[in-house]
């Protein structure tokens, strides 16, 4: 009889040990597809979207290490001494994209460029102020700090596209080590062009990097 418990017990130990080995297992990131999808995936927090007057605005933080595994990718650099040189640059600022989206479900599905426009002035208007004054309407809150963007750029898709992306970046005011000792993000959008209002999107940074994938660098 205790000789049963005991292989009961060994194979229900293995049992544990082999469902954590997966777990741990599955944490792994190898490649920037891998990443993408991992950070697509509303539980790990790093991306927000909120559905406002037809539209879906949807902000992604993107951690240092996806800014650096990325420029790894497009550079073709090798080796994990490249990317840990990367990564401890990339994690002194704070990068986010921006999609403004026709809403689908409220049955929008026209190009975000044209919407509520009466004449071709206004769409001039329009795309001045998405490429040249989103950075006066976008600041990032990092725990007591508040910044501007240091850049912001947007993705031209010359109309092959119903939506737009923002890239911003956000830089250190007084500290190189400010943003990344930082606990949250709150990234807040105040819109003067589709009369969204003020948008905040909440990041727990902190929560973050405590269940980010580990890098698999070969």
């Amino acid at each position: 009889m205790t000789m049963v418990k005991s292989k009961s017990s060994v194979l229900l130990i293995a049992c544990i040990a082999l469902f954590f080995a997966g777990c741990v297992a599955e944490k792994k990131i190898t490649g920037l597809k891998e990443f993408n999808g991992w950070m697509k995936e509303p539980k790990n927090g790093l991306t927000m979207s909120r559905s406002v007057n037809g539209m879906i605005i949807t902000v992604s933080y993107l951690t240092p290490e996806y800014n650096a595994l990325k420029e790894m990718e497009a550079e073709g650099y090798k080796g994990k001494v490249t990317y840990d040189s990367l990564l401890a640059y990339y994690k002194t600022t704070a990068s986010f994209i921006m999609t403004l989206a026709p809403d689908e479900s409220k049955n929008n599905n026209g190009d975000i460029m044209y919407k509520g426009l009466k004449n071709f002035k206004e769409y001039v208007e329009r795309a001045m102020s998405l490429n040249f004054d989103l950075e006066n309407q976008v600041t990032l809150e990092a725990d007591a700090n508040i910044y501007a963007p240091s850049l912001s750029s947007l993705d031209n898709t010359y109309s092959l596209s119903t939506d737009r992306k923002v890239n911003f970046v956000f830089t250190p005011v007084n500290k190189k080590e400010e943003l990344e000792n930082a606990t949250h993000y709150n990234f807040v959008y105040r819109d003067e062009q589709f009369d969204l209002g003020t948008l905040h999107f909440y990041f727990d940074k902190k929560n973050i990097e405590k269940n980010l994938p580990e890098i698999s660098i070969p």
